[in-house]
């Protein structure tokens, strides 16, 4: 479903308070789509509300032949069964319209978890890391679930409650409209306090919502951080941080709580007057032979049923405001347009030798100082290029630029002569295999891990990925083999075993341009000269950009450049640069000569 901005029909910013705007706006996006679920559930209400009215003349007519000297037998059974088989009926109604009510709503809430999620998806990778992952949760859970809150007292009070009130309402002007008009005349002067405890809330909500990221937040980054609090023994500074977050929600839920509770006290004590009233009208038309004791309890009964939706009503703003706080949050999320998106007319990319060209490339996050500037270098097909220099070069940016994570500012990068954004994305990210540092693995098993490469890999495939990255050893040996369960981020493995899976995760992909950003950084030395034997086998005829960790890794490859402050500063084979004593000579200096040693990247 295309979500548009956030406008109204006449052009008001709704996000920017325009509750009319965001309500026209939610219904047109959500709840139209569920017409027909939501009709089901109006006529539910309906025969609901006409069987509530119907009580109250069969409580009349009740009381009307118990008030006779002899109640006649037949009458009198009637009243009751009637009476007995219309508190049965809206019971089933009452049931149905529920249970039909909030799947809706529950359906609604889904939907907007699936659009959410999959807008995240869809965002650009710096959007991602803009915000933290427990504020994006929270979005996909605190305010849905605020949303669904308010869609549900919305469609109960708004809906089911007003019929409700409309028939028996009804029934009171037909029975006596002068005390009908007498008891309507006590409930609006609720009014205006009731909607400026609204507004409070809905400022409080907004705030609430806020705090809750922000504690959902702290507590994925404490609790993925256990290693460390322990290790260092942070656990009451962790618990000191939280606490805060803690207490500000609290605080804010009990300023909520407070506003809130002065509208059922409101609203008790105008049932309370209005009661009073009808009493002392009923009692003096009774004296004067006027109306009936069946008149009076018909008519209190009614106005019990009616008493319920009516306080229904006074509830309704406020939850209203908290929904409209939520979603104001949602639309905030929804409207965000990713910049990296496939451009009119966008190709496949068709891959031939793979050769990979960056041609004075510039680019910069925000307005900060180019991460890198005016980089050009020639990547020929099948070759392997590798990338070294001091933290903050630029070699990561570099690569993240391959499969437009990050669109460059200038210049341009070029597979094979095309140019990355005149290709289509899907056809460009599969054409590329990334090994990182930061290993992402999930909660699931080993086979399903390396199967993320490809996923409609086959058994025999996953196995000999693995044993391509010298992973099936290990892997075998685990409890359930490629069955294990490797726990949250791969946390039952050691750092090399889980570089190695990601690595025949890699290797499975089978895709012709491999990037590698310190990819053997975690292993052992036999793990490295095993995993660097599979990937001299695995890079044959591939074209591989390598952030290089190790020696070893630059010693083997093709061409070596030197980054610094964004820029390549030298180029050239191993022994090539050796000989210059030049920035790369230093570098290798700096870690000592010998092969085992490391380069600092």
């Amino acid at each position: 479903m295309q979500k548009g901005p956030l406008k109204d029909l006449d052009g008001r910013d709704a996000a920017s308070g325009n509750s009319l705007a965001l309500l026209r706006r939610f219904w047109r996006d959500w709840l139209a789509p569920r017409r027909g679920e939501i009709g089901l559930s109006l006529g539910l209400m309906a025969m609901l509300a006409a069987t509530t009215g119907a009580y109250s003349e069969l409580v009349k007519l009740a009381f009307n032949a118990l008030g006779t000297d002899k109640p006649a037998p037949g009458a009198l059974s009637f009243v009751i069964f009637a009476i007995a088989g219309m508190t049965f009926l809206r019971a089933i109604f009452l049931y149905l319209q529920t249970v039909a009510t909030n799947r809706t709503v529950n359906r609604i809430g889904l939907d907007l978890q699936r659009a959410g999620y999959a807008h995240l998806l869809d965002a650009d990778f710096d959007r991602i890391g803009r915000e933290t992952a427990g504020h994006l949760v929270s979005r996909l859970t605190n305010d849905i679930n605020a949303v669904q809150t308010a869609t549900l007292a919305l469609v109960t009070s708004s809906i089911r409650d007003t019929l409700t009130v409309i028939a028996v309402v009804g029934w009171m002007l037909y029975t006596d409209w002068g005390l009908t008009l007498l008891v309507l005349g006590v409930y609006p002067i609720a009014a205006l306090p009731i909607l400026w405890i609204s507004e409070r809330l809905r400022k409080i909500a907004k705030r609430t919502q806020v705090e809750l990221a922000e504690m959902t937040s702290q507590l994925t980054e404490s609790l993925s951080g256990a290693r460390l609090i322990k290790t260092y023994r942070l656990e009451d500074y962790a618990q000191e941080r939280t606490n805060g977050s803690f207490e500000q929600i609290y605080k804010l839920r009990m300023k909520a709580v407070t506003a809130k509770g002065a509208v059922d006290p409101m609203l008790e004590v105008l049932a309370g007057l209005a009661l009073a009233g009808v009493t002392a009208f009923v009692g003096y038309r009774m004296s004067s032979g006027v109306s009936s004791i069946g008149d009076f309890m018909g008519f209190i009964t009614a106005l019990m049923l009616a008493a319920q939706p009516i306080r229904g009503f006074g509830g309704l703003p406020p939850k209203l405001q908290e929904g409209l706080a939520a979603i104001e949050r949602m639309y905030e999320l929804l409207d965000e347009k990713p910049r990296i998106v496939d451009q009119p007319g966008a190709k496949p990319l068709v891959i031939g030798k793979g050769a990979l060209r960056f041609d004075h490339v510039t680019f910069a996050y925000g307005t900060e100082k180019p991460a890198v500037s005016d980089v050009t270098l020639d990547v020929p097909g099948g070759a392997t290029v590798a990338l070294v220099g001091r933290s903050g070069a630029g070699k990561s940016t570099l690569v993240n630029l391959v499969p437009r994570l990050f669109e460059i500012t200038a210049g341009t990068i070029t597979i094979d002569g095309q140019e990355l954004r005149g290709v289509t994305l899907v056809s460009l990210r599969d054409a590329i295999a990334i090994v990182s540092q930061d290993i992402t693995l999930f909660n699931d098993s080993v086979r399903a891990n390396i199967a993320l490469g490809k996923l409609d890999a086959s058994d025999a495939a996953i196995r000999a990925a693995a044993k391509a990255a010298s992973a099936e050893e290990f892997i075998l040996a685990l409890p359930e083999g490629f069955d294990t369960v490797i726990g949250d981020r791969g946390m039952r493995l050691s750092g090399g075993q889980k570089q190695r899976l990601a690595l025949a995760r890699a290797i499975l992909r089978d895709a012709p341009v491999l990037l590698l950003d310190e990819a053997t950084s975690a292993l052992d030395t036999e793990s490295e000269r095993l995993v660097q034997d599979a990937l001299a086998q695995f890079s044959k005829g591939r074209t591989t950009l390598v952030i290089a960790h190790r020696l070893s890794t630059v010693q083997n490859a093709d061409l070596i450049c030197v980054m610094d402050g964004g820029h390549i500063i030298e180029t050239g084979r191993h022994t090539e640069l050796l000989t210059q004593d030049g920035a790369y000579a230093r570098l290798v200096k700096s870690q000592g000569l010998g092969e085992a040693q490391s380069i600092s990247s």
